[in-house]
């Protein structure tokens, strides 16, 4: 069983286990360590020669450190603390929403945190870099100590905004909000629509082989409506193209050049690019970047 489907049924997986048990007798042995040093204080104070402060405050000052050391030592030793205890119950728990990253800092410390939805936890730098930016996530904890344990990328729930100036803007202004929780999920969405971009334009075009290119030359087959996430494009019998983009049109003109190229100003630019059709599919090449569009229905 792997970490993550250990965690998936609230367990924590072997590996995890001896891991987190590790951790736990390194930070015991420290807090034992530290005890140590409230009795060499406490030592200190009570028998240091040529005392300057009272017998009395030194007294004081010294049952104190004593204290400290004696809760530190009992606490190293019984195992009492959150993530001993959190091992002890091997009970994992989970809560899923839009992730939030910050971090505040004194001096050359720094502390991380992880926001997901109203939960906020603090972890370490690796954990902090690790976490995606962005997005939906599933996050897995131990309850009592609150370390997270594993967290996994879920898809986005978020709405994405509307393609339009208005949408963006108002996704835009959200990610400002002093509510974190809404601006985490207004980042969310303005995420999605980041890959679901990313996947219109791979950027990396493969040519349809011969046999699966529309048969008719490129002038006739292309006419119609094709849309994708961002763009829908009509190439019009009158060699008209219009483009509706960010809830607006923009009117051109296109035309197939002597070499089989397309030449339009999609691109924001007239140009010659590289065009193809294979089925509903559309595409189009310019500076080495491609847009795939399917064919809308009629």
């Amino acid at each position: 069983m792997t970490d993550l489907e250990a965690n998936a049924v609230g367990e924590l997986s072997e590996k995890q286990r001896h891991n987190l048990g590790a951790l736990s007798r390194f930070r015991r042995r420290n807090t034992a360590t530290i005890s140590l040093f409230f009795l060499a204080g406490a030592a200190i104070l009570l028998f240091a020669p040529n005392p300057r402060a009272p017998l009395v405050q030194r007294e004081l000052i010294a049952a104190g450190a004593a204290l400290i050391a004696a809760f530190l030592i009992v606490r190293a030793v019984t195992g009492n603390d959150a993530l001993t205890r959190d091992l002890h119950e091997s009970r994992v728990e989970s809560v899923e929403g839009a992730i939030g990253k910050r971090r505040t800092s004194a001096g050359r410390t720094s502390t991380y945190y992880l926001e997901v939805g109203d939960r906020s936890f603090t972890v370490g730098a690796s954990v902090y870099h690790d976490a995606p930016d962005a997005g939906w996530v599933r996050v897995y904890y131990l309850p009592l100590s609150k370390k997270i344990v594993n967290l996994e990328r879920i898809p986005n729930a978020s709405p994405a905004p509307a393609m339009t100036r208005d949408g963006l803007v108002g996704a835009l202004r959200a990610t400002l909000s002093g509510n974190r929780r809404k601006a985490n999920e207004a980042r969310a969405g303005i995420a999605s629509v980041g890959e679901t971009l990313k996947a219109a334009f791979d950027g990396s075009p493969e040519p349809a082989s011969l046999q699966s290119r529309d048969p008719r030359p490129l002038d006739q087959a292309i006419l119609g409506t094709w849309t994708n996430p961002l763009i829908r494009v009509t190439f019009s019998e009158n060699g008209l193209a219009t483009v509706h983009m960010f809830g607006g049109d923009k009117n051109g003109r296109w035309s197939v050049d002597a070499d089989g190229k397309l030449r339009a100003g999609i691109m924001g630019h007239e140009q010659s690019v590289d065009a193809w059709v294979a089925g509903d599919s559309l595409t189009i090449v310019a500076d080495g970047r491609a847009m795939t569009f399917t064919r809308a229905p009629l």
